[in-house]
């Protein structure tokens, strides 16, 4: 079943995000300091093209998710997703000369704005690293400009490829391969997450002056084996 996060689509400015190593900060703060355990969400006016969704990017680097949580989607999106696999099919139009940015560039990273999968488990209670979990493999938004719609493939039940709000991966040990399991067994929400450098969630837009372009999610899957 081909999914689109709508009408309950979520497009969040920067939240806590998880770290590429140790000696970086997990969560990024807000205005005023404090952090965000969770996303703090704004509400964008998406274009709708197609059968996809689309929204625009910023000339500030604070596009971070694009979320969906919705009860309509239990048990295909949301619940038990052990032995999914994620399947998005997405793609960037900018116009030429375009640079993206991310938030907090230069940090130290070498890394480009990209786009990764992102999901939570239940964060009701206190603060746990392992609610929060973000793919390895990552699109260079760069990359996704040009070429027209890519599938991007991330298996569910493979704890080697995500990483927790700590930037530890899953299967570090074995602790967190259980608590992995565990969060993958009850999926509360899911979707996309942009960022770049040594941070995974901490949004990204466009060098002011540089051009202007667009976002565009035209399906988002979690085959069943």
């Amino acid at each position: 079943m081909t999914c689109i996060f709508t009408p309950w689509l979520r497009i969040g400015r920067r939240p806590g995000s998880a770290s590429k190593g140790r000696d970086h900060a997990p969560l990024v703060p807000f205005a005023g300091g404090d952090y965000s355990r969770r996303p703090r969400l704004h509400t964008y006016h998406p274009l709708f093209l197609g059968l996809g969704i689309a929204f625009d990017f910023l000339e500030t680097p604070d596009t971070a998710f694009l979320l969906t949580g919705h009860p309509a989607y239990d048990g295909d999106l949301l619940g038990d997703l052990t032995d999914r696999i994620l399947i998005v099919n997405i793609d960037v139009t900018v116009t030429p000369g375009t640079e993206f940015t991310y938030y907090g560039e230069p940090d130290g990273c070498s890394e480009p704005a990209d786009v990764r999968y992102y999901f939570e488990t239940n964060t009701s209670g206190a603060f746990e690293e392992t609610d929060y979990w973000w793919s390895l493999g990552s699109p260079e938004l760069d990359f996704l400009n040009g070429p027209g719609a890519v599938l991007f493939i991330q298996p569910m039940s493979a704890p080697q490829f995500w990483v927790d709000a700590e930037g530890h991966p899953g299967n570090i040990d074995a602790a967190h391969e259980l608590a992995f399991n565990a969060a993958v067994r009850d999926v509360r929400t899911i979707g996309l997450s942009f960022g770049g450098g040594c941070q995974y969630g901490n949004g990204v837009g466009i060098q002011p002056g540089t051009g202007s372009g667009y976002f565009k999610l035209n399906a988002f899957v979690a085959q069943a084996p």
